[in-house]
């Protein structure tokens, strides 16, 4: 009886270890940075009415009437911690952003309810702070070092700042 009653009590603590383990989380088993990624795809736009600003350079000047007709088109490929972003409208000729270009996170974002986080776009190894992330907008900051003596990259030497709201 005595063993029986061990058995027993072995039985119901797996059972309850094998119940606390278990993830009731709502993610269905889709990792972090492809929720973030998810989330950080669409397009993005600077919308004055809904808080939507560009500013560059110190001291800051505000650019954005410039970038009034400006869309930022984020796509992420899920599994890749990456994707591509692409541009249209902004000033024509010089800009801060390369027309189409890709992008990974770095470091990849741990937490699905993330405000911030930080991409590299590809072509130049560019460092971009992501922060105010939500679902319906973001801020992008960067600065763009002197490349030279070109007048694109002397038009452009700087540091930016994107607020944008998704479309």
């Amino acid at each position: 009886m005595k063993k029986l009653s061990y058995l027993l009590s072995a039985a119901v603590l797996s059972l309850l270890l094998v119940s606390v383990g278990c993830d009731s989380g709502g993610d269905d088993g889709v990792p972090v940075v492809d929720q973030v990624g998810t989330t950080f795809s669409g397009t993005w736009a600077v919308d004055a009415a809904q808080t939507g600003q560009v500013t560059f350079g110190s001291p800051s000047q505000d650019r954005t009437d410039d970038y009034s007709d400006f869309a930022l088109t984020i796509t992420y490929t899920a599994g890749s911690e990456g994707g591509t972003a692409s541009i249209v409208g902004g000033p024509s000729g010089v800009r801060p952003f390369l027309g189409t270009d890709s992008w990974t996170f770095s470091p990849v974002p741990t937490d699905a309810a993330t405000t911030q986080f930080t991409v590299t776009r590809a072509s130049d190894g560019l460092q971009i702070a992501v922060t105010n992330f939500s679902a319906t907008g973001l801020t992008l900051s960067f600065s763009l070092a002197d490349g030279g003596s070109t007048s694109r990259t002397e038009a452009v030497v700087g540091s930016w700042t994107f607020n944008l709201v998704k479309q």
